[in-house]
């Protein structure tokens, strides 16, 4: 896998080559991205549906595409995985955040369109998000998923998230990535510090 970024002003825009040769730009979501997330959506096989949108009866209406490309960097980040196939463009990969109204944590989700799982894609994806929740300083990075959901399964915890059953609802789980390191006091941090305690 390679990389090739670009910078401007604004974003910036990373060319991926992929393990198999396939080549993606990845780059922030903007406006004009709609009628791709529309595609890309109505595409996905009722497997990929049913995991991106629980229950997989999620239609590509133009409310939900106006609040999937609001991208504000802040409220909302979002990122697009871009392929070229027939001279037109397609999205292969969309990965989101949104930011809880405390300000300290966000929800994420990523899908990666059919004929592209299986290559790191969805991984690159999610580390964009990842990256960027912790630069701005949040707390945590989460996903609420089905919990017949086995492939986020083994995707999250590859990529450090731990799982925590919804005591409401068992039908779900939250997958959670802390992204700030632990505050230290007396060298040691907080769980440090109480596994000590209790050692003494």
């Amino acid at each position: 896998m390679s990389f090739d970024s670009s910078m401007s002003n604004e974003h910036q825009i990373e060319l991926v080559t992929l393990g198999n040769g396939r080549r993606v730009s990845i780059r922030p979501i903007c406006h004009s991205d709609g009628q791709l997330e529309k595609e890309m959506i109505e595409q996905l096989s009722p497997e990929t549906r049913r995991d991106r949108f629980i229950g997989g009866s999620c239609k590509a209406s133009q409310k939900l595409l106006e609040l999937l490309t609001d991208n504000d960097h802040h409220v909302h980040e979002a990122f697009i995985a871009i392929c070229t196939s027939d001279h037109a463009q397609h999205a292969a990969a969309i990965a989101h955040y949104a930011l809880d109204l405390d300000g300290r944590a966000c929800e994420c989700a990523v899908v990666v369109s059919d004929d592209w799982q299986g290559l790191g894609l969805g991984r690159l994806m999610l580390q964009r998000l990842i990256d960027c929740a912790r630069e701005q300083g949040l707390e945590r990075i989460y996903s609420i998923e089905s919990a017949q959901n086995k492939r986020v399964d083994t995707f999250a915890k590859s990529m450090g998230f731990t799982c925590r059953a919804d005591s409401s609802d068992y039908t779900l789980l939250t997958y959670t990535l802390y992204l700030q390191a632990p505050l230290k006091a007396n060298g040691f941090c907080k769980e440090e510090e109480i596994s000590r305690i209790n050692l003494d």
